[in-house]
């Protein structure tokens, strides 16, 4: 049987240039940054980039498809998720908050009922998904950019864990630079025996999977075992270098 699992980082539909953190504004009565979400919804049009995004899902065709920050927000014009569903993408139920107005990691799937596992120590939950599709076990994910010890602890001991197992990492880990937290928890895991596909398979190290900075932010990290199941690995640059988002996509092919 074979499986593609693809990782997207569509950027909240803003395209290549327009980022969802340029609409924040701050509260001086929590002294905290707050989204417009009512501004980012109405005036920044996600049409263009939604239907581009939509025809490379399609042609790709994912068996399961991990996209980080994806917008959910009730003031949005366009239902991303249903249009998912009309494609024949159902949810991870337990992925989508309670309430909108979120840019968080969400996993579809065509087939099957992938069984949700907790994020590890239900420290921000919405960064990561983890299901269990068959002996497969997902964690799609995108690691905060400022290296949060607490959650690299969490990930990082969960990852070693299950190495043991059938196990894919895959997302935005934002593990850039050797210096910070998460490329150093991504080193570990290695030294632990994980194993990175897109070097295994001969490729890049520094492979560029993001626009602005033009460095490697984006992992597809395997247990040894899933290791020898995995037919291909790509590192897509397309929707980088259309402008559809600020990321290439990740997918891997697997076969049992």
């Amino acid at each position: 049987m074979r499986k593609r699992i693809m990782a997207i980082n569509a950027n909240d539909m803003g395209g290549k240039t327009g980022h969802l953190m340029s609409h924040r504004y701050f509260n001086n009565r929590d002294r905290r940054y707050h989204i417009d979400w009512r501004y980012w919804a109405k005036q920044v049009d996600k049409t263009e980039t939604w239907n581009s995004l939509k025809k490379y899902i399609l042609k790709k065709s994912p068996d399961i498809l991990v996209v980080e920050e994806m917008l959910v927000s009730s003031y949005e014009n366009i239902d991303f998720i249903g249009e998912l569903a009309e494609m024949g993408y159902s949810y991870v139920e337990e992925c989508l908050p309670e309430r909108g107005n979120y840019s968080l990691t969400m996993t579809f799937f065509r087939e099957g009922n992938p069984e949700y596992v907790s994020s590890p120590g239900n420290y921000r939950e919405n960064r990561s998904v983890i299901c269990k599709d068959d002996e497969l076990l997902i964690c799609g994910s995108h690691f905060p950019s400022e290296s949060d010890e607490v959650f690299l602890k969490h990930m990082g001991d969960f990852v070693v864990a299950h190495l043991g197992e059938d196990f894919l990492l895959i997302g935005d880990l934002n593990a850039n630079d050797p210096t910070r937290g998460n490329k150093q928890m991504v080193n570990k895991l290695l030294n632990e025996g994980a194993v990175d596909l897109w070097t295994a398979a001969g490729n890049d190290e520094h492979t560029p999977t993001e626009a602005q900075y033009q460095g490697r932010l984006d992992y597809a990290i395997a247990s040894p075992s899933l290791a020898k199941k995995v037919e291909n690995i790509e590192i897509d640059p397309f929707l980088m270098d259309a402008g559809i988002t600020d990321h290439a996509a990740v997918i891997v092919d697997i076969v049992n």
